[in-house]
C-alpha cells in the first residue's frame, strides 16, 4: 500500500457508511458543525475515515465522496494537512490556504480553523501533541521556549528537510497500514520521537534560528560509536537525546550529522538493525 492507495490505515477504522445522516451523525461525534453535502450522483457518499493514535501523535485518512465542510474549534495540537486527490481549502483567521495533492498546510495549536473538501478529496493528517513537541524542542536544542512554537502554515515542500518527512510518511503509513493492534509500545515510543524530530526540522517556525546550518557538527567518531551502541543493544528502547548524552553532543547536531554523513537518522538506523534481527517491530 502506498500515499495514493485507497484506503491507507484501513486496520484502523472510525467511520465506514454510505449512508448521509449516518455519515453527519459519526463526523459530528469528531468535527464541530460538520455540513455534509446530500448525494448528487448514483452512489451518494463514501464516508471513509481511518485513524491511527499512538501516544502523542495520530495519523488520520479520510475521503467522503461529497463537498464537506468542517469547523475545527482551537485544539491542543500542531495538524499538518497532506492531501492525496482532490482539491479543497483551508481558512484560518489569518488567511486561505489551498489544499492540492503535492501540497500541504499546517495548523498550530490553539488556533481555529475551517476546510472545505471537494467530492473527490481524500486526505491524510499528521496530529501531534502541542506539550510533547515543545518538550522535543526542548531536549533537542536546550532552549527556553518563552513563546509557544508556532509553525508556518505553508510547508515548503522543496526544502531538503521537508523532503526528508515526505519520504518518511508513506513509509510509515505503509507499515502501520499492515500492522495488528496493539504496537508495541517501545516502537510507538521511538516512531514519535523520529516524527517530531523530522517535523521540527521540516517546518519552519519561531524556533528555526536555533536549528540552522551552523550548529556544531557530531565527529565521525561520535557517529561512529553512536552506530556501535545501536548495534550492540539494539533490543532496546533508545531516543535521540539518550544517543546524543553518549557521545557528548546535543540531540540536534547529532541528528543532523547523522543526515549529512551517513543518509538516514540514528533512529532510522535503529530500524535497520532491528531488522536484521529479525525483529521489525
Amino acid at each position: 500500500m502506498t500515499m495514493d492507495s485507497i484506503r491507507p490505515l484501513d486496520n484502523f477504522p472510525v467511520i465506514r457508511t454510505f449512508d448521509v445522516e449516518e455519515a453527519r451523525e459519526g463526523l459530528a461525534r469528531i468535527y464541530v458543525k460538520p455540513t455534509l453535502a446530500s448525494p448528487v450522483s448514483d452512489g451518494g457518499v463514501r464516508a471513509v475515515l481511518n485513524e491511527c493514535r499512538l501516544r502523542n501523535v495520530r495519523l488520520v485518512y479520510s475521503r467522503f465522496g461529497v463537498p464537506i465542510d468542517f469547523e475545527f474549534p482551537p485544539a491542543n495540537y500542531f495538524v499538518q494537512m497532506l492531501p492525496v486527490r482532490g482539491t479543497g481549502a483551508l481558512f484560518s483567521q489569518h488567511s486561505t490556504l489551498p489544499l492540492f495533492a503535492g501540497g500541504s498546510a499546517t495548523i498550530s495549536p490553539d488556533s481555529g480553523f475551517r476546510v472545505h473538501y471537494g467530492a473527490d478529496y481524500e486526505m491524510l493528517v499528521l496530529k501531534i501533541d502541542k506539550q510533547a513537541l515543545t518538550d522535543k524542542l526542548v531536549a533537542m536544542t536546550g532552549a527556553v521556549v518563552d513563546e509557544p512554537l508556532q509553525v508556518e502554515p505553508i510547508f515548503d515542500g522543496t526544502r531538503p528537510e521537508a523532503k526528508v518527512l515526505q519520504q518518511y510518511l508513506p513509509v510509515l503509513v505503509d507499515t502501520l497500514s499492515a500492522a495488528v493492534a496493539p504496537l508495541p509500545p517501545w516502537w510507538e515510543m521511538q516512531t514519535e520521537q523520529l516524527l517530531m524530530t523530522m517535523f521540527l526540522h521540516a517546518h519552519r517556525h519561531n524556533y528555526s534560528h536555533l536549528m540552522q546550518d551552523d550548529a556544531v557538527e557530531a565527529a565521525l567518531w561520535q557517529i561512529r560509536r553512536v552506530e556501535e551502541y545501536i548495534e550492540a543493544y539494539w533490543d532496546r528502547p533508545v531516543t535521540l537525546e539518550q544517543l546524543a548524552d553518549i557521545v557528548g553532543v546535543n540531540a540536534f547536531s547529532l541528528f543532523r550529522s547523522f543526515r549529512k554523513f551517513r543518509g538516514y537518522s540514528p533512529l532510522e538506523y535503529a530500524a535497520q538493525v532491528r531488522a536484521k534481527h529479525g525483529a521489525g517491530w
